[in-house]
């Protein structure tokens, strides 16, 4: 396995220069959903070019022995025009702790589909597909189950000894044609169970039977890419508890063999984006971190699975106390200059937080600052949903449980000028630091 190549540096960090929010605005109107919604997604589910939204409205989590362990329904809100949403009635109903939602066609026809993970499917609908029959008006419901007599389970353990969570504990999904045949493949991660699952498309099942692969450091979160440019879908995995990315290079059948791991400069990293942050053709991570640091980081690639530069962002004011509690990125254009941005649910603070991308070696952000008083951002997603042209926020809010919108409203700015003032931000080649030994890590904190 290639470990990241790295040079000892000083520990430096990102400066932002706080500006005026002047690129999105708040929309006062909050669309309401189910209780504590802890992930979105927006796609056009009825083809008039408006985009809906599906949330997963986790709820109060529980003991997974009770009745009710938490919530289980996904909140769908259907656009009837710019801005204005009607929520879908009834809620689909799921597996308990509804987590991690996709959109994608695997059944073939017209709509694309809904596809929901549970985190504690203790009535053992581990996946949900909700298939999209606009014709009927209706989501007509297709489960899946992980039998998991085989499964470990590794986090934390109530006073009896028995799990606080259950097997394997799904916190985040993908679906695309993985291995080339024309159906929709699904890639997830168990975080209870260290297990990354591959489930094959099929013509008639929608997805075959689910293959486990050991990952070791629970895996939060991923995303799919080809980071080695042989056409094959690869994956960048978040690892919560041990404080790790770890990359994984597919060979197109659905098998995956890890081919790097290292330190994400942080504790408990809970999200993990893919882009090309400093436009030189070569793919970028970037990594959250939900922990005191308050901290984004940025790692460079060197080509294939290697990023051995890396630049830090600190949200906080103070990397010892927890400020913002980063929840959810999401990464795009947002003033149409050309770079990526990155904005960021912040828990604690009631707060998004967008950075706008300056460019430079090392990148230059502006820090814009979005309040929602009635809520708690918990996660987010980039559309454009008054149709100007730019990307929009939607922004998923726990105690509100609604969904508020920060609209895009201004004209896309050329890049910066050369010689600019804002203070800047430094990449420092970091050495790895000794692998956890503990399977647990830090603390759990799903």
């Amino acid at each position: 396995m290639h470990r990241m190549a790295t040079v000892p540096a000083l520990l430096l960090l990102c400066l932002c220069l706080s500006a005026s929010p002047e690129t999105f605005s708040v929309r006062q109107h909050f669309y309401q959903v189910g209780p504590n919604p802890c992930a979105i997604v927006a796609h056009d589910l009825n083809g008039d070019e408006l985009p809906d939204i599906v949330t997963a409205d986790r709820g109060a989590m529980s003991d997974p022995r009770e009745e009710r362990p938490a919530n289980d329904e996904v909140s769908v809100l259907m656009a009837k025009a710019n801005l204005e949403f009607e929520r879908f009635h009834p809620s689909l109903k799921t597996d308990f702790a509804p987590y991690a939602i996709a959109i994608a066609n695997v059944d073939a026809l017209k709509w694309p589909d809904i596809i929901v993970g549970s985190f504690l499917a203790t009535k053992h609908n581990d996946i949900m597909v909700f298939l999209n029959r606009q014709q009927d008006g209706l989501f007509q419901p297709a489960e899946f189950h992980f039998p998991d007599e085989n499964l470990m389970y590794f986090r934390q353990n109530d006073g009896d000894g028995n799990g606080v969570f259950s097997k394997p504990g799904i916190t985040a999904l993908a679906v695309q044609d993985i291995t080339h045949d024309s159906l929709r493949d699904l890639v997830a991660t168990g975080w209870s169970s260290d297990v990354i699952i591959f489930m094959p498309g099929d013509a008639t099942a929608y997805f075959g039977p689910p293959k486990f692969i050991s990952a070791p450091g629970g895996p939060r979160d991923l995303q799919l890419a080809d980071f080695d440019r042989d056409n094959q879908a690869d994956l960048a995995v978040a690892m919560y508890c041990t404080g790790e990315a770890s990359l994984w290079k597919g060979d197109g059948t659905g098998a995956f063999a890890e081919a790097a791991r290292f330190p994400t400069r942080g504790h408990l990293p809970c999200k993990i984006r893919v882009c090309d942050m400093d436009r030189n053709g070569t793919l970028d991570l970037v990594v959250a971190h939900a922990q005191a640091e308050d901290s984004i980081v940025v790692f460079f690639g060197d080509g294939s699975f290697s990023f051995s530069v890396s630049q830090e962002i600190l949200l906080g004011e103070n990397r010892q106390i927890l400020e913002q509690e980063i929840r959810d990125l999401a990464v795009d254009d947002f003033n149409g200059d050309g770079r990526p941005d990155i904005a960021a649910a912040c828990f604690a603070s009631c707060k998004v937080v967008v950075l706008l991308n300056d460019g430079g070696e090392p990148l230059r952000f502006r820090k814009e600052i979005y309040s929602f008083e009635q809520g708690k951002p918990r996660a987010l997603c980039a559309e454009d949903f008054d149709h100007n042209g730019s990307p929009d926020l939607a922004v998923a809010l726990w105690e509100a449980n609604a969904v508020g919108l920060l609209i895009n409203d201004t004209k896309p700015s050329p890049p910066k000028a050369a010689g600019s003032t804002e203070a800047p931000a430094s990449k420092t080649r970091t050495k790895p630091e000794p692998k956890d030994a503990s399977r647990n890590g830090r603390r759990d904190k799903p």
